[in-house]
């Protein structure tokens, strides 16, 4: 053979071996891949599942065994404090929705609060907290794991509307009424070392600061070229009112006091079907819990609504005079009475927590920058019409 023909013979056969080698690459990687999408490398949460033993655990809620089903995750939100994850396990032949809420380090005293409704508060509001299946401690660098039941946010479900505030108010009143008074002080050792509680000397040190901060600003505010618009009217009034803080409503603190969800805004309210006659409610999201004047609670579900939801203003009065008598007459089922009328407990309720908390904020973010002070009008105008009813000056 000549060097010309042993040339040749082994050109062709590195090409023909380039080109096998290609083919059973291409071969290899497609199986591969058909490998990952038939059995895709397990997400953290699955191997944590497997690692930690859940199924064994949550089954007991379930009566039956329990699968969790790998490849139906879906992450709901994600900030820096937690993740909420919404899982899928399969029980008796069905596939049942749960969620995971991940607590990330470092466990802060306002994630302490909600931690410790879950674990600790949760046996005394079984129907109003959604069932928590499981908690595991100390995952990836100290971080709370929370299984808990699944229920649909109101948001979502209907097009909300101040009619619907009759269907969570009798749960708000019996959230309220469980934790009334006497009722949170028979069960103080559950809650005495982690609750924050209004009249706590470290809550008023609080409030006090920032009804100092809130004075400060209001007299930077009266300069302040888009500011100085808003407050003309209502800038010496202020200043009398304030002047009585940062406790306006001594009535208010009489009336009773109970664990307040403190952020009763749609996203935080579950019910299971919004069909039914009578929704059963569940609360949702718990970091601003606290031992409170109950009647913040009607603040923060009727207040903060039409605060944001100018057309629906023309109802308000109304709204408000239905739903503070719904609210008593609900607490009254469980032999709660107030003294004082409940239309005026709820503005006092309204004009205590926008002085001492939402005025701040207002022209905190306008003076800085931050956001529009586009509710300052809207509590300006309460301020003036129901702080003169009120004899606030």
């Amino acid at each position: 053979m000549t060097k010309t023909n042993k040339s040749g013979g082994y050109e062709k056969g590195r090409s023909d071996g380039f080109e096998k080698g290609k083919k059973d690459g291409y071969v290899k990687g497609f199986e591969d891949a058909q490998a990952l999408v038939d059995s895709p490398p397990l997400h953290d949460i699955s191997v944590k599942w497997r690692e930690f033993q859940c199924a064994e655990k949550i089954s007991i809620h379930f009566g039956t065994t329990v699968v969790l089903n790998d490849r139906k995750m879906e992450c709901l939100k994600e900030t820096v404090k937690s993740a909420i994850w919404k899982l899928e396990v399969g029980a008796d032949n069905q596939e049942h929705p749960i969620i995971l809420k991940i607590f990330k380090a470092p466990v802060t005293d306002q994630k302490l609060t909600e931690l410790n409704m879950y674990r600790k508060a949760s046996p005394i509001l079984p129907d109003l907290i959604p069932t928590i299946y499981l908690i595991l401690e100390g995952i990836n660098d100290d971080e709370v794991w929370v299984f808990m039941e699944f229920v649909p946010q109101v948001k979502g479900q209907l097009i909300f509307t101040p009619d619907h505030f009759d269907k969570i108010i009798p749960s708000l009143a019996k959230l309220h009424a469980l934790t009334y008074n006497e009722n949170f002080y028979n069960k103080w050792d559950v809650f005495e070392d982690w609750l924050p509680r209004y009249e706590s000397e470290s809550v008023s040190a609080e409030r006090l600061k920032q009804h100092e901060k809130t004075m400060e600003y209001l007299e930077k505010a009266i300069d302040h070229p888009e500011l100085k618009l808003k407050l003309n009217d209502s800038y010496n009034d202020l200043q009398i009112i304030l002047n009585k803080g940062p406790v306006y409503f001594p009535e208010l603190i009489e009336a009773g006091k109970s664990i307040i969800h403190n952020d009763l805004q749609t996203p935080n309210i579950g019910c299971h079907n919004v069909a039914e006659e009578n929704w059963n409610i569940k609360f949702i999201d718990w970091e601003g819990a606290r031992f409170s004047p109950c009647w913040f609670d009607m603040f923060n579900l009727i207040g903060v609504f039409f605060a944001y939801r100018k057309d629906w203003r023309a109802d308000e009065d109304l709204v408000i005079e239905r739903c503070a008598r719904l609210y008593a007459a609900e607490m009254l089922k469980y032999g709660i009475t107030f003294e004082v009328d409940p239309i005026r407990l709820y503005k006092m309720a309204y004009l205590q927590r926008v002085l001492e908390r939402s005025l701040y904020n207002q022209l905190h973010w306008g003076m800085d920058g931050i956001k529009s002070a586009f509710l300052l009008e809207g509590y300006l105008e309460k301020i003036k019409i129901w702080g003169k009813e009120l004899g606030l000056y």
